[in-house]
């Protein structure tokens, strides 16, 4: 693979961040009065990240890395992690968390699929 077609894919792979942390993860940081940058991409597919506003004093910044921005980036193809000064968080946490959330998410979908129906239950 060539050094410019590296390059293009890493360009493409900050968009993809930056557009879904404009549609999804800056909205939600800002319903709390704080804000996040992302400050850069490594090769690794470790999305560095700068907390802004109330996040920067946060108790939680780990949770909402976990809970909140890594599951979303996660689906960003090329994403492995996100990181941040001062928060102490593995690659390996995150990776458990996201089969939590992988694991729910299908049995919730089941579990959906497997319920009759409002229509079902209140025909007579």
């Amino acid at each position: 693979m060539s050094e410019e077609s590296t390059s293009q894919q890493a360009d493409q792979r900050l968009i993809a961040v930056e557009e879904l942390f404009d549609r999804e993860i800056r909205p939600l940081l800002a319903s709390h009065l704080g804000g996040a940058n992302v400050t850069g991409i490594d090769d690794q597919g470790a999305v560095q990240i700068e907390f802004t506003g109330a996040c920067t004093v946060c108790a939680f910044r780990r949770n909402t890395i976990v809970g909140s921005i890594y599951p979303r980036l996660r689906h960003v193809e090329g994403v492995n992690s996100v990181s941040t000064p001062g928060v102490a968080i593995t690659v390996q946490q995150q990776h458990r968390m996201a089969a939590m959330y992988d694991n729910f998410e299908a049995r919730a979908k089941e579990r959906a699929e497997q319920s009759p129906s409002h229509h079902e239950c209140h025909s007579a």
